[in-house]
């Protein structure tokens, strides 16, 4: 049986931890979401978009991208949604049905997205629309040169909804942050 000396264990322990090792790749994409910011102004071409005059709620959550990508606003929410935590994506619809009584058709549907209706969009952006018997929601999905936005307007249908959506939007906004973190790795 052979042992090695503490001096030939110490080298054997330096040489293995001195050599340089490249970084992974993934550290250089947490580093270009880690820009990814909320906040409650909503620029007001954003605004437009959403269509929801009256919202009681609006956010915004940008991230800067390199360039903009080549699909489609939906295009790159699906790709997007792939890097979503499954567990995330279970809990969000529960909640939407359950908690704000969204009616949304979970199916997959080329016209739905997250059980969402598609109901507008251009080439740079799209909006889905969901509603319940207390609330109603737009969020805006934005890709512009350089930048990508998810915006949210909450209109109260009646006085419950102004109780009910500041505890849920706490969640809302860890998903939309997800969500524009996921459109950044996806580009």
């Amino acid at each position: 049986m052979t042992m090695s000396s503490p001096q030939h264990s110490q080298h054997s322990q330096h040489s293995q931890h001195s050599a340089p090792h490249p970084s992974p790749p993934r550290r250089d994409r947490r580093a270009a979401t880690s820009a990814v910011r909320w906040r409650r102004e909503v620029p007001g071409a954003v605004r437009a978009l959403g269509a929801l005059e009256d919202a009681d709620y609006a956010d915004i959550v940008t991230g800067a991208i390199g360039e903009r990508p080549s699909g489609t606003p939906e295009q790159l929410i699906r790709a997007a949604l792939k890097d979503v935590p499954r567990g995330l994506l279970f809990v969000v619809p529960f909640v939407q049905r359950a908690v704000l009584g969204l009616r949304l058709k979970l199916a997959p549907s080329p016209d739905r997205l997250l059980g969402w209706k598609i109901a507008d969009g251009g080439e740079s952006w799209m909006r889905i629309e969901a509603a319940s018997w207390f609330l109603t929601g737009h969020v805006v999905m934005q890709v512009d040169e350089g930048q990508v936005s998810f915006a949210s307007f909450i209109r109260y249908d009646r006085k419950l909804a102004a109780l009910v959506w500041p505890p849920v939007s706490l969640i809302h906004r860890q998903v939309a942050l997800a969500l524009v973190r996921g459109a950044i790795r996806a580009q």
